[in-house]
């Protein structure tokens, strides 16, 4: 057999044995976030423990914030959901409903989609610091 023929197949063989042991490159999930309505709660850290729903809850509850993620065309849910969960957390949510949670493909993006709103739990929205009241003026006496 000839020399060079032995050297083509070695480097064919070390080619796709190359092209076997590479792996993909994921990025992280890319998050948005909207606010809807301030909760009036402090943030949590990053990794606090954020429940996940799958419904609405029955008890009262507020909309604070849309979290929407998308990963890459890789990923899963469990890759985007703590992403999703860590955004969360920065609005002071006591929950996420989980609205939306596939695979797409579409014209402007290919990955695993999640859509979410953050709640907090009680109907009262808190005062938000600066907020003016109108006192009503007490008429002098003459």
């Amino acid at each position: 057999m000839d020399t060079s023929l032995l050297v083509r197949i070695a480097i064919i063989i070390l080619a796709i044995a190359a092209a076997g042991c590479a792996h993909v490159v994921s990025l992280p999930p890319q998050v948005t976030l909207s606010e809807v309505e301030p909760s009036g709660r402090a943030a949590k850290p990053p990794d606090c423990d954020m429940p996940v729903l799958r419904h609405e809850p029955l008890r009262d509850f507020r909309k604070v914030a849309i979290v929407e993620a998308l990963g890459n065309r890789y990923a899963d849910e469990a890759d985007v959901l703590p992403a999703v969960q860590r955004k969360a957390c920065e609005t002071g949510a006591d929950a996420i409903v989980v609205l939306t949670s596939k695979a797409q493909t579409t014209e402007t993006a290919t990955g695993y989609y999640i859509d979410s709103v953050a709640i907090v739990y009680g109907r009262e929205n808190p005062t938000a610091p600066g907020t003016a009241y109108k006192i009503p003026r007490i008429p002098q006496g003459n």
